[in-house]
């Protein structure tokens, strides 16, 4: 199958979905253009600031790396929106996700795709169907214009929706598993415009917070605390019951650093950092190098855990 991604306007235009990043001035008399070009199959990350955070190397973050994990076998697009819950990511939600198309015919893919007819020339491929039908594993050097199918979606959300009732971004615990739900559904109900057979699905539950931390902010800037590690750790628990309901993966990322922080406790007196957080947490809510390596690190075992075949073979 082919698919090629389209956008409108010049290639210099980009908007935000709230529309805060048009340089309306140029948008409203740009002309309608439509460019095209192959896509691998993709990897999506839907969730907060964490996750739009993590496409940042110098932090190490687990976005950036699966995209080095995956280069040349999927595009690994990044949908975090800072300050986000999952209602408000709901509202958005159809703006995110692809929309169901009908399938290209595999037959057609040496006609249209130039990257098929070089692979071939360099017998790289036998035939340009075989890479087309064998989806996975991507074990072998791959090309961009086999098809753009949702593989894997990775979606982590919580830290927002588990704030102090007073917050704007707290969101009651039931709406946030019904949210996480609706993602869900509308990825797997073939009545969906959104319904994506192929895609897997990971849950991650949010990350730990450093309490100490959020108060010493919080107190600087004369204001009250809006996180609290127990609250989250509710929603993690939460977000778990709602993977394991809906019978899909999940990463319990906040137990995981808990037990990482216990095991770095022991090493340190109570006095060096703030209770062990500190060392996985810029600011008591976003990982730093270490909370995203422990991140990838449990994401990575639970791809080779359920599907083992999203494990690439680097050359």
């Amino acid at each position: 199958m082919i698919a090629y991604t389209t956008c409108n306007g010049p290639s210099s235009m980009f908007t935000g979905l709230d529309g805060r990043f048009m340089r309306r001035d140029v948008a409203t008399t740009a002309v309608n253009m439509t460019y095209s070009y192959p896509t691998y199959d993709i990897l999506m990350v839907l969730g907060d600031s964490n996750t739009q955070f993590a496409n940042d190397p110098a932090k190490n973050g687990f976005v950036a790396q699966l995209a080095e994990f995956y280069q040349r076998q999927m595009d690994v697009l990044n949908r975090g929106f800072r300050g986000y819950n999952t209602s408000s990511a709901r509202e958005i939600i159809g703006s995110v996700l692809p929309k169901t198309s009908v399938a290209q015919d595999s037959t057609t893919t040496d006609d249209i795709s130039p990257l098929f007819k070089f692979a071939k020339k360099l017998k790289l491929t036998t035939r340009a169907d075989e890479i087309t039908k064998a989806l996975w594993p991507y074990q072998k050097q791959n090309y961009p214009g086999i098809s753009n199918i949702l593989q894997l979606i990775i979606i982590l959300f919580g830290t927002n929706d588990s704030r102090v009732e007073w917050s704007e971004a707290y969101n009651p615990i039931d709406q946030y598993a019904e949210d996480l739900q609706y993602f869900i559904t509308l990825l797997q109900d073939p009545d969906s415009e959104h319904y994506s057979p192929d895609a897997r699905i990971m849950i991650i539950t949010p990350p730990v917070v450093g309490d100490r931390k959020v108060q010493e902010l919080a107190k600087s800037r004369n204001t009250e605390p809006e996180w609290y590690n127990n609250r989250t750790q509710t929603y993690a628990a939460k977000a778990i019951e709602v993977a394991q309901a809906a019978n899909v993966a999940y990463v319990d990322l906040h137990t995981g650093m808990e037990d990482v922080v216990a095991e770095y406790r022991k090493n340190i007196s109570s006095t060096d950092v703030l209770d062990g957080y500190d060392n996985y947490l810029i600011d008591g809510i976003h990982l730093n190098v270490n909370g995203s390596a422990i991140l990838f690190g449990l994401i990575h075992d639970t791809i080779a855990k359920n599907w083992p075949e999203m494990i690439p073979l680097k050359s």
